[in-house]
């Protein structure tokens, strides 16, 4: 668990970026019309969190 907030605190924007997708995808499936297939939607953001994560850590220091 050390080693993990080590990695946010050297780059804390790529843990902003992750909730703001975060909060955005709950407002998506709060407000967003009955045909939404949730499974698809939170499919999605995992996937996009992951991708979001690979890029931002693989970012050169400095």
């Amino acid at each position: 668990m050390d080693k993990l907030l080590t990695i946010f605190n050297k780059y804390p924007w790529v843990a902003i970026v992750i909730l703001m997708h975060w909060i955005a995808t709950s407002f998506v499936l709060i407000y967003a019309s009955e045909t939404v297939n949730v499974a698809q939607v939170m499919g999605l953001s995992f996937l996009s969190t992951i991708v979001y994560a690979y890029i931002g850590f693989k970012v050169p220091k400095g």
